[in-house]
């Protein structure tokens, strides 16, 4: 019994002294966390609240007050069964601070260390390096800085290294090399620089290597090659140069490889063929040469293939076609030519086709209608020939088609109208002829329809208003005639309307008025007839009218007036007559006005004033009588008016001066009286000044010191007298394109010349010489400002 009671005492001794000494070890680890806690920068009561060595209903009179509260049962904390801390969490909880004063040291016995997705900052401490049984590193998403401590190649257990999104900068340390036992390795979206360390092909179980969204350079190691267990392998958005190395045929467990986005060059080498177990490939937006390697048939499993915006040539393999698995496949931006390999139509399970803006040519081949699971199909900017495939019409969940920008011709296939999940058609900038197929109605998802810049005939068909969701509709630079049809009105979410360059004639439709979502309408250049209808003015969100070139009549509706964004309005070029509505003044957004080449009459109205944005006012060869309105000068931004020939009277107004952004003024053939005022000098933009025949009298100012950029003056026809103002002798911007004649002035320095003073002996017939000039040259529809003929 002695010897018995002896042994218990002894070994509760023992006990005790051993539970003493995990205490102690307990608490200082506890006191450590605690003072890195405080470093934190927005430590308080409600972080970490569980973090405390007291029990939260203690006192100091309590008689719980030397007990105290586990490290193991902290927020984040694990423990073994020998209550040593193995593993702290604290993912996700906006901890804000350094690791400066984190106690590495007092855990040797962790292996799970997770502080990812925090806001922690600075550096990351070579003291790391004790952690020797750490495991799982995840550091990841945070805003630390500086370099990779070379001291992380002592965690030697290291399974997993997250160190991804952070501000991390210098070279990947060769020391990277010694984790034997490293199966994850995320360094991607830092600023690391340099090359990728030769000593990487030492990690053989390493699983998934991301080092993309970095500043890495030089070449791919042929190292990698090494790297047997590699299933992912992402090094895209980098500066990586050269070629990849052969090497990479080795790794055959890979299935995801990302090189996108880097400077690599050279041919695609044969061994990718190896990679049996690839599903996505990813070699786009490099400098790769050459052509696509029939080996590429072999990877069975691929499901995604990008080498599109590279420099490779040649035709497309038909060994694409035994892709099987191939669900987006995009060789866009390349040179490849020939044809579309037949073989293609095999690819039953493809959903994504991009073969645009190549060097491709010859005819869409009939097999492309067996792609059934096609959604996007983009085969523009090449050089396809032949009509489009009836077979075409097989595609029945085909969303887009892009055809535009080829050789195409012939008739738009009535086979289209099958295509009834289809949301934009492009066939745009080819040859078809012949006329829109009506059963293009049935296509009631479309959204965007171009089909500009062919040589279609024929006229719109009704059916067109069938199309709801039609937001983009452009037919112009065709050949289509008749009217536009009423069903028009039915597109109500149409906010593009382009039927422009086409020989539409006929009424513009009332119906019109119903397209309340359209911002912008260009009819111009048709032979359109009748007036505006004042339904236009429903179109409130209208942002460009597009309507010259036409044979419109009648007066300028002021229902105008209540389109409110508009910054863009055209109408010249037809046969309006009447006045400008007053109501033109609540254009507030009205950058451009164009009304030139009309019968317009009446006087401008001093509403024109408000039009506070406008840059370009052209009201040429109308027949506009009364004074040019003051108000007009309030227009700070405009650049360019044209005023010319129409039947103004009245002086120019002095307060021309405040134009100060006015680079054209055009005031010719018109009865302007009274003398040019002073105020012309201020306009110091002013490059083209064009006053000549009217009735100007008096002396010109001496302004051309205060016009550096004037090039070109013309005053000709006009009572100036006096002479030749000073200073224009040394406007050497005018180029010789001074024109005083038929004016009283004298050039008593002899400053220009003998042929610079020429007078005519007939005003009036040199007036009508003038106009029959220009007269000629718009016909051939070259604007004001590129007229030659000299007054």
């Amino acid at each position: 019994m002695g010897l018995l009671s002896l042994s218990t005492v002894l070994f509760s001794l023992v006990s005790l002294a051993l539970f003493v000494n995990v205490a102690s070890d307990s608490t200082g680890e506890a006191h450590a966390l605690l003072k890195w806690k405080a470093s934190l920068q927005n430590h308080n009561t409600s972080l970490l609240p569980s973090w405390t060595l007291y029990p939260f209903n203690s006192t100091n009179n309590s008689v719980h007050h030397k007990t105290k509260t586990s490290l193991c049962l902290w927020f984040g904390i694990s423990c073994n069964h020998a209550r040593s801390v193995i593993g702290v969490n604290l993912t996700i909880l906006s901890l804000r601070g350094t690791l400066d004063e984190f106690p590495f040291s007092l855990f040797p016995k962790l292996s799970y260390l997770n502080l990812g997705t925090n806001e922690l900052f600075g550096t990351i401490p070579p003291q790391i390096s004790n952690l020797t049984k750490l495991k799982h590193l995840d550091l990841s998403m945070n805003k630390l800085f500086g370099n990779i401590p070379p001291e992380i190649g002592h965690l030697i257990n290291l399974e997993v290294l997250y160190l991804h999104r952070n501000e991390l900068n210098g070279l990947i340390p060769e020391e990277i090399g010694q984790l034997h036992s490293l199966a994850g390795l995320a360094l991607s979206e830092n600023k690391l620089n340099g090359y990728i360390p030769h000593s990487i092909g030492n990690l053989s179980n390493l699983s998934y290597l991301y080092l993309y969204r970095n500043n890495l350079s030089g070449s791919i190691p042929a190292e990698i090659g090494k790297l047997m267990s590699l299933t992912d392998l992402e090094l895209y958005d980098n500066w990586f140069t050269g070629s990849i190395p052969p090497s990479i045929g080795n790794l055959r467990n890979l299935s995801i490889f990302y090189l996108n986005n880097n400077n690599l060059s050279g041919s695609i080498p044969k061994e990718i063929g190896k990679l049996m177990s690839l599903t996505d490939l990813e070699l786009s937006h490099n400098q790769f040469t050459g052509s696509i390697p029939p080996s590429i048939g072999s990877l069975s499993n691929l499901s995604i293939l990008y080498l599109h915006t590279n420099n490779l040539s040649g035709s497309i393999p038909k060994e694409i076609g035994k892709l099987m698995s191939l669900t987006d496949l995009e060789l866009s931006h390349n040179q490849f030519t020939g044809s579309i390999p037949p073989s293609i139509g095999s690819l039953s399970n493809l959903s994504i086709l991009y073969l645009h803006s190549n060097n491709l040519s010859g005819s869409i081949p009939k097999e492309i209608g067996k792609l059934m699971s096609l959604t996007d199909l983009e085969l523009s900017r090449n050089q396809f020939t032949g009509s489009i495939p009836p077979s075409i019409g097989s595609l029945s969940n085909l969303s887009i088609l892009y055809l535009h920008t080829n050789n195409l011709f012939r008739s738009i296939p009535k086979e289209i109208g099958k295509l009834i999940s289809l949301t934009d058609l492009d066939l745009s900038w080819n040859q078809f002829t012949g006329s829109i197929p009506p059963l293009i109605g049935s296509l009631s998802n479309l959204s965007l329809l171009y089909l500009h810049t062919n040589n279609l005939s024929g006229s719109i068909p009704t059916e067109i208003g069938k199309l709801m969701s039609l937001t983009d509709l452009e037919l112009s630079h065709n050949q289509f005639t008749g009217s536009i049809p009423p069903s028009i009105g039915s597109l109500s979410n149409l906010s593009i309307l382009y039927l422009d360059t086409n020989n539409i004639s006929g009424s513009i439709p009332k119906e019109i008025g119903k397209l309340i979502s359209l911002t912008d309408l260009d009819l111009s250049w048709n032979q359109f007839t009748g007036s505006i209808p004042p339904s236009i003015g429903s179109l409130s969100n209208l942002s460009n009218l597009y309507l010259q070139y036409n044979n419109l009549s009648g007066s300028i509706p002021k229902e105008i007036g209540k389109l409110m964004f508009l910054t863009n309005l055209d109408l010249s070029w037809n046969q309006f007559t009447g006045s400008i509505p007053p109501s033109i003044g609540s254009l507030s957004n009205l950058s451009v006005l164009y009304l030139q080449y009309n019968n317009l009459s009446g006087s401008i109205p001093k509403e024109i004033g408000k039009l506070m944005f406008l840059t370009d006012l052209e009201l040429t060869y109308n027949q506009f009588t009364g004074s040019i309105p003051p108000s007009i000068c309030s227009l700070s931004n405009l650049r360019y008016l044209y005023l010319d020939s129409n039947n103004l009277s009245g002086s120019i107004p002095k307060e021309i001066g405040k134009l100060r952004s006015l680079s054209q003024l055009i005031l010719r053939y018109n009865q302007l009286k009274g003398s040019v005022p002073f105020s012309l000098g201020r306009l110091s933009k002013l490059q083209s000044l064009y006053i000549s025949f009217n009735n100007l009298s008096g002396f010109f100012p001496p302004i051309f010191e205060n016009l550096p950029q004037l090039r070109d003056l013309r005053i000709a026809g006009n009572d100036i007298t006096g002479t030749i103002p000073p200073g224009i002798g040394n406007a050497t911007n005018l180029e010789g394109r001074f024109v005083p004649g038929d004016n009283n002035l004298s050039d008593s320095n002899d400053l220009l010349g003998d042929s610079f003073l020429a007078r005519g002996n007939d005003k009036q017939n040199k007036i009508r010489s003038c106009k029959t000039q220009e007269s000629s040259v718009f016909q051939q529809a070259v604007s004001p400002d590129q007229q030659s003929t000299e007054d």
